[in-house]
């Protein structure tokens, strides 16, 4: 089934009954009237009428239906069972989806058998084409009609790019050549499934607006296939036909005894139906030769129209993305001529466009100009690289890229920019804002951390004048004393080394001789080891009441890096009072192992007795962060910034039960 008339006027019912019949032809009707009316139009081959309540009206209304359209399936809607005998199926309410779809598979079938049986009945061999009918085939068009046929079918190629006007120019080229009662010229919709109406002359602006014609069945399918016109004699032979059975009824739909295909590079674009002429006959042969070759031409020019407007709509939409992106873009092409610029490029740039578009590339700033020619000459793509522009010293984040093509030399070259000005000027404020963060949670910690030294101190300054005779005291008085003030000291060094790593004086240093240099600087004395390579330090926290005890294993061969032995002490010293800070108990035990491995030193600093949550190990390096523990906590960071000064490393690893600090130090060439 091909057409289908609904009539009701009920207008969600309608919805309902449009969903299922898929890509048919669907005629509407909203009274009994208005029914007949389209049926003396057009022959339908499936009526769906709303009958409600109303069985006789339904009798009434099928004996004019199948008078008008004999072959038509009538399917009733009512809620009274009675409306199947006066319709060929009855759909009863309230009926689900799948009730609907059975009753239209049900009409399609008895569709299929009518026709089928009509086309079999009225099979009757070809007739002998009369001597007339040659005559009229052989019909010789007046030149002075030809002629003027073709200059209005010249007006319709030369109208430029508005389809509408070149679709009605060409059917009055049509129509001055041949004279049909009726023409349409039929279009693939945009958005694909079916051919409709564009163009017409003498059609009805119901037939108009309800014809669709699948791309995948019927006539477009046979004449994609075919690639050849088709007149309505052949397509009533074929109606035996199981695949060609329905071309007859979509030429009697569109009214036409003629259907012309539009053909360009294969593809089917359009369809022109023609009915018959004016003064009646049959179309001669040159006719439809000269129809047919016109056509075709005219595909050519719809396919070239139509690239055209695609083109035209890609070229706007590009530029729509061009113009509302947040970076700035301009283009170059091969002859190194500026072709696109944005309106972000130019805000950027606080340039024109008009005064760059068409230019040389050296209307750019420098570097961006370079940057094009250099992506464009030798294909070098850069990507987010920074770039300060002479221009107003505007700092750029820039990435170019080629154009390429089918050739092996880019078509042009494209720079995608953006400012960063904001940002950095962002950047700025919030490092200030955290050096100031910094500067407010440093100077709390340091009263604290001061505060018991000085108290100490200050409480043993009192009673010295007193007690300056007793030995005991005095001796009492400068151990504390040197252990405070170390301590005061040590604070302002790890302060001092979070903003500034001073300058910094490059020797060899021997990092076997910075360690047992660092163990007797922080007061670890040493103890008689048996092992070869393995030296024994032991030293007391008096701080935190702690025993410490340090194995060091290193090779006895020199391991020389370029440092500056003191700062390099003070990094090691850092780490050590860290996991010293970090044990549990009484007593804490480190390891120190220093060796070679190919182009570095190492140096492992590891404790079994020190513990410490993986949270606190994932900012451990982040002094903003450590700062608020203890100044302790902050060694570390100090320890890691002064080790990349020096083009070194530092890593944290805590196993199930250790807790190690490795250093990576490059070896120094001799």
């Amino acid at each position: 089934m091909k057409t289908v008339l609904l009539v009701t006027a009920d207008a969600e019912l309608r919805t309902r009954l449009v969903r299922p019949l898929g890509d048919r032809s669907v005629f509407y009707a909203d009274t009994d009237d208005a029914a007949v009316r389209t049926l003396r139009l057009t022959e339908v081959d499936l009526i769906i009428k709303d009958a409600t309540g109303a069985a006789r009206e339904m009798a009434a209304f099928a004996a004019r239906a199948r008078a008008l359209s004999p072959s038509a399936v009538i399917v009733g809607i009512s809620d009274d069972a009675a409306i199947s005998e006066e319709a060929d199926y009855a759909l009863l309410r309230p009926f689900a989806h799948r009730d609907l779809a059975t009753v239209l598979r049900q009409a399609e079938d008895r569709h299929r058998l009518l026709h089928e049986l009509v086309a079999l009945r009225s099979q009757v061999p070809p007739r002998a084409q009369h001597a007339g009918d040659e005559r009229a085939a052989g019909f010789d068009m007046p030149a002075s009609v030809l002629e003027q046929a073709l200059k209005d079918f010249a007006k319709a190629l030369a109208v430029g790019f508005d389809l509408p006007r070149m679709f009605e120019l060409f059917l009055d080229a049509v129509e001055e050549m041949v004279r049909p009662s009726r023409s349409a010229l039929l279009l693939a919709d945009p958005a694909g499934g079916a051919y409709r109406i564009r163009a017409q002359r003498g059609l009805t602006p119901q037939l108009v607006e309800s014809v669709r014609l699948a791309d995948d069945a019927g006539l477009p399918q046979w004449l994609a296939k075919h690639g050849r016109l088709l007149q309505l004699s052949e397509a009533l032979q074929r109606s035996a036909e199981p695949h060609t059975g329905g071309l007859a009824r979509e030429l009697g739909l569109l009214q036409a005894v003629l259907a012309i295909p539009l053909i360009a590079r294969g593809e089917l674009l359009a369809i022109l139906a023609l009915g018959e002429r004016i003064v009646g006959g049959a179309y001669g042969r040159r006719e439809t030769e000269i129809l047919f070759t016109l056509a075709t031409q005219f595909g050519t020019a719809i396919r070239d129209n139509r690239l055209h407007h695609q083109l035209q709509q890609e070229k706007e939409y590009n530029e729509q993305i061009l113009a509302h992106m947040a970076s700035g873009v301009i283009t170059i092409g091969r002859d190194e001529t500026i072709s696109t610029m944005n309106r972000r490029a130019e805000k950027i740039l606080d340039l024109p466009a008009g005064d760059i578009i068409n230019h040389d590339l050296r209307a750019l700033p420098s570097p961006l100009g370079d940057l094009l020619f250099e992506t464009l000459s030798r294909r070098r793509t850069v990507h987010r690289m920074e770039v300060q522009l002479a221009l107003r010293n505007l700092p750029l984040e820039v990435s170019t890229y080629p154009i390429m093509g089918g050739e092996s030399q880019p078509l042009g070259a494209v720079l995608v920019f953006e400012d960063l000005s904001a940002q950095k000027a962002l950047a700025a404020e919030k490092r200030q804002a955290d050096q100031f963060q910094l500067l407010t949670r440093v100077v709390a910690r340091i009263a604290d951390e001061i505060k018991n030294p000085l108290v100490s101190v200050s409480m043993l300054m009192e009673l010295l004048e007193e007690r300056y005779d007793d030995p005991e005291f005095r001796r009492h008085f400068s151990t504390v004393v040197l252990r405070d003030v170390r301590r005061v000291v040590q604070v302002f060094e790890k302060l001092a080394a979070l903003t500034n790593e001073g300058e910094l004086t490059f020797e060899a240093v021997d990092v076997r001789g910075a360690v047992d240099e660092m163990l007797a600087a922080i007061g670890a004395t040493s103890t008689p080891s048996d092992a070869p390579g393995v030296m024994l330090f032991e030293l007391v926290d008096e701080a935190a009441g702690k025993r410490v005890l340090v194995t060091v294993y290193h090779e006895a061969d020199a391991l020389l890096v370029k440092a500056g032995r003191p700062q390099l002490q003070k990094a090691l010293s850092y780490l050590v009072w860290y996991l010293v800070h970090k044990s549990r108990g009484e007593q804490a035990r480190l390891s120190i192992s220093v060796d070679r491995s190919e182009d570095e030193v190492h140096a492992l600093i590891a404790s079994r007795t020190a513990e410490a949550n993986p949270e606190e190990l994932l900012r451990l390096f982040d002094p903003m962060q450590m700062v608020q523990e203890s100044l302790i906590e902050v060694g570390p960071a100090v320890s890691q910034r002064i080790l990349e000064s020096v083009g070194g490393r530092l890593r944290v690893r805590q196993a199930r039960h250790e807790l190690s600090f490795l250093i990576a130090l490059p070896v120094m060439r001799q």
